[in-house]
């Protein structure tokens, strides 16, 4: 495995094991709320980081069969924590058999999918990871901000 996927392996799993050790320290009656001027719960960040790697990542470069609902992401329509942890499991999973996967040319190549500006894919995982991080970010203020026990 490439030096890069390696650092993405690397990097991907240890945020999304942040993301997991955010939702069990996030009380089940706060998850998919949030406080006034913030549009988005930290179950509905939870659901996007997953639904957005998987489609981009799992569908895209593994060809997984991932089907998105960008818009159910976006739903303040709870489920149980224990399901948006396995979910982020199973994407834990997924990401470094892709990357495995992936040679240097692939990674070179221009990104397979639509997206919104042009990358090849090393750059479009990269800018990837840079989305998880942003969100990983919000997602840890709210539940500090919103938990009694930060």
């Amino acid at each position: 495995m490439s030096s890069l996927k390696q650092d993405l392996t690397a990097l991907f799993e240890r945020d999304l094991n942040r993301i997991i050790e955010n939702l069990k320290k996030t009380p089940e009656g706060i998850l998919w709320e949030a406080p006034e001027g913030i549009t988005n719960s930290i179950g509905v960040l939870a659901q996007h980081l997953t639904g957005n790697l998987n489609h981009f990542v799992g569908k895209g470069l593994g060809d997984t069969g991932f089907e998105r609902d960008r818009e159910r992401e976006f739903k303040n329509k709870p489920i149980p924590k224990e399901d948006l942890i396995s979910d982020i499991e199973d994407l834990k999973h997924t990401l470094p058999a892709v990357f495995d996967d992936l040679d240097d040319e692939d990674l070179e190549n221009d990104y397979p999918m639509e997206v919104p500006f042009e990358a090849t894919t090393r750059g479009f995982l990269i800018h990837l990871y840079g989305h998880l991080n942003y969100h990983l970010g919000q997602v840890n203020y709210l539940r500090r901000i919103m938990s009694e026990n930060g």
